[in-house]
């Protein structure tokens, strides 16, 4: 054997500290993340190992003879309500009241569904989404295209919106979900309830697994779930419209948030009430957030929104909120930039470290920046944390979960 010059020593030395430097993305243990309840019931189970991209998890839900993907906890859990959802109104259309309601409801003829959006830029699967995306360099020059989105499908019968939504809550689940078998068995439902009579109680609803409140878990207050369960799409977005123009924003960027695709009647509802809570102007917060390609996209910043309301109410008022290098941050009256970030477990990756690298470069140069704050909604690695602590970033963790 030929010896080893201490050149290649050293260069599989410095190869094996820079592998160290970083945590890789990988498999995590499902039950760390997602609550025991959640893990399975009569119709589902969720793979004991979830995909951790640096960010999100993505976990394997099986039912029956079908298996899916689905990245971050927020998704999972809609994807579970959904399952049980389906199964109960396909139980209810074998019901003689049904049978009975879609008798009186005859022959009339429905125009589509509220809050049906087709894909309006074909098959996205292989391009990151919400944090994964929005957090990092991948992708920021996409853009969305256009779509008849909600205008193509639009319900001109009052009476089955509030149906469908009335179905839906009690069900556990959006009104507004892209699931396309969900809006389908929900339609059907709702053209019974509001044109044939039927009665659908909420014991009637009743699902047989975890499908969970879903007004509960969208982290409003009592006034909000009021206005999104009685609102037809039309009064929210004239709603969201005032709230805009009351912290200035123009005309064109509020139509950009408002006339988008990828935001439901709710998930733009949500993002602008907690705006609003924000109490500053949002054209930056709302031109990164109108990039949005994905349902995921947009809840990602919805839960950013609800993250930077959190920290203005519980600790301290903003000033101003803007984006750097397409990441949203804000900074509070204090002088301190918070960056808020929605995930399921950030871990400290090559490029997690850069982004909070040049937030913290950028402090330098500003004698007005006083300190940087980390909010997450989710879990951050403990070598993520020790990281943090050197560097003198502050972090919090789990920010918009109920006490």
């Amino acid at each position: 054997m030929k010896p080893i010059s201490l050149f290649v020593l050293v260069l599989f030395a410095h190869a094996a500290f820079a592998q160290s430097k970083f945590e890789s993305p990988g498999r995590v243990d499902t039950k760390l993340f997602v609550p025991a309840d959640l893990m399975s019931g009569p119709s589902h189970s969720v793979g004991p190992m979830a995909d951790n991209d640096r960010l999100n998890n993505t976990y394997f839900l099986y039912s029956g003879d079908d298996a899916w993907g689905v990245t971050t906890g927020i998704a999972l859990r809609a994807r579970i309500r959904e399952i049980y959802a389906i199964e109960k109104l396909q139980e209810m259309k074998k019901g003689e009241e049904f049978a009975k309601a879609m008798a009186n409801a005859g022959k009339q003829k429905i125009q589509g569904v509220v809050g049906i959006v087709t894909n309006p830029l074909g098959t996205l699967g292989r391009i990151p989404s919400g944090a994964s995306r929005f957090f990092g360099r991948i992708g920021e020059g996409l853009k969305g295209g256009t779509t008849e989105g909600e205008g193509n499908l639009v319900q001109n019968v009052s009476g089955l919106q509030k149906a469908k939504v009335a179905l839906a809550v009690k069900l556990g689940v959006s009104p507004y979900s892209y699931n396309q078998e969900l809006q389908k068995e929900l339609t059907v439902n709702a053209r019974a309830m509001a044109l044939g009579g039927l009665v659908v109680t909420a014991a009637t609803a009743a699902v047989g697994g975890p499908a969970g409140d879903v007004i509960t878990l969208l982290n409003v207050n009592q006034t909000l779930q009021q206005t999104l369960v009685n609102s037809t799409p039309d009064d929210l977005r004239i709603l969201n419209r005032k709230q805009l123009f009351a912290l200035g924003v123009t005309r064109e960027n509020a139509d950009q948030i408002l006339m988008h695709p990828w935001y439901s009647p709710w998930t733009e509802t949500i993002m602008i009430d907690a705006l609003t809570t924000c109490g500053v102007d949002p054209t930056a917060f709302l031109g990164q957030a109108s990039n949005a390609l994905t349902e995921q996209d947009a809840i990602y910043f919805e839960r950013l929104a609800q993250v930077l309301a959190a920290y203005s109410k519980n600790k301290a008022q903003l000033r101003a909120i803007r984006t750097e290098n397409g990441v949203v941050s804000a900074q509070d009256r204090n002088g301190t930039v918070v960056v808020p970030l929605s995930c399921d477990y950030a871990i400290w990756s090559e490029r997690n470290a850069g982004r909070l690298t040049d937030f913290a470069n950028l402090m330098q140069g500003d004698s007005d920046v006083k300190g940087l704050t980390l909010w997450v909604d989710g879990k951050v690695s403990d070598r993520g944390r020790q990281e943090l602590k050197s560097r003198k970033i502050d972090l919090a963790t789990g920010v918009l979960d109920k006490p």
